[in-house]
């Protein structure tokens, strides 16, 4: 019970990340990954559970309109029901993918119906001056509207899933799993993808390529690349040249 309730607390406050924490990329499963094999007991597992997420999910990014699959709490379901089943990475894709196209949903009603009479709530609030109730609500009342929800499903879930969950997964056929195993490399390919075309400009192409040719050629592992990056960014940061007097 302790565990589902911990796992339902996590995914509450992943669900909150682009609406109240500014996108900080601290909810993708990357990092919530090893919180729940921390959890659960098995960190390892989390980890790569939450790499693999990671990286189908890569390009699930809210940009202007678009609105992909909801990444923080179905990848939190997906990893831990995984992890709890003694499964493979099949199995979290098998259960991220839908969850994260129904508490999307949800999230669209959210912003379209409660969060619009949020909207008037504080819009009146402050009319009247009345800051700290305009605060309540955009703190507190409204982020609750998708916390929630999602925290619930996931502690549900959970609670919940040694038994029903675990029966449909047996009903699963071997080669539907096995379809997700693939799927789940082949989407991975269509994140990185995503992830290109959003940053493909002639600028930024040369550092993707390095980084490239660093990984492949040079042999460097993860860590020397970021930290090379990092490097490369803070000479063109301080080379950078501004007008004093126009804009930036």
């Amino acid at each position: 019970m302790l565990k589902c309730i911990l796992i339902g607390l996590l995914a509450a406050i992943a669900s909150l990340e682009e609406c109240t924490f500014g996108a900080s990329m601290m909810m993708r499963p990357l990092f919530t990954g090893p919180f729940v094999g921390l959890i659960l007991g098995d960190v390892k597992s989390g980890i790569i559970f939450g790499a693999v997420l990671e990286l189908m999910f890569m390009g699930s990014i809210m940009v202007g309109s678009a609105t992909p699959p909801e990444v923080y709490s179905s990848s939190v379901l997906g990893i831990a029901i995984a992890i709890m089943n003694h499964a493979g990475v099949g199995t979290a894709v098998a259960l991220a993918l839908p969850v994260s196209v129904f508490l999307q949903m949800w999230r669209n009603f959210v912003y379209a119906v409660p969060a619009s009479y949020g909207g008037k709530k504080i819009e009146a609030a402050i009319d009247h001056h009345d800051i700290k109730t305009a605060k309540r609500w955009h703190i507190f009342w409204m982020p609750a509207w998708i916390a929630i929800p999602s925290g619930l499903l996931v502690f549900l879930s959970t609670y919940f899933g040694a038994g029903p969950i675990n029966k449909v997964i047996d009903l699963i056929p071997k080669f539907v799993t096995h379809g997700f195993d693939v799927a789940a490399g082949v989407l991975s390919a269509v994140g990185i993808a995503l992830l290109i075309k959003m940053m493909g400009n002639k600028k930024l192409m040369p550092y993707l390529f390095l980084g490239f040719i660093a990984v492949e050629y040079l042999k460097m592992d993860i860590i020397g690349v970021a930290v090379a990056a990092l490097c490369v960014a803070l000479i063109a940061v301080n080379n950078m040249k501004f007008d004093e007097g126009g804009d930036f």
